[in-house]
């Protein structure tokens, strides 16, 4: 075979590349789909423990920025 005909062989089209992409990622979020699906986890989170809703609104309280920077800084020394 010449170079040029082992080139031609070799490309893949936009469409093709396209396709198998597209394949790709719908295998990867198929996968976790049935990964949850098959644990059979019924279970709602509010049943894990005494977890009470919060209140929709969120009670509005004011907040010092200087404490609230403080709080921030040490909270991610901390934790990182």
């Amino acid at each position: 075979m010449s170079d040029s005909k082992a080139t031609k062989e070799k490309e893949i089209s936009r469409r093709k590349f396209l396709v198998g992409a597209g394949a790709a990622i719908a295998g990867v979020a198929l996968a976790g789909g049935i990964h949850n699906f098959l644990r059979g986890t019924n279970a709602s989170p509010a049943a894990a423990g005494n977890v009470e809703a919060a209140k929709w609104p969120v009670e509005y309280k004011k907040l010092d920025p200087d404490v609230a920077a403080e709080r921030a800084y040490l909270g991610y020394k901390e934790a990182g």
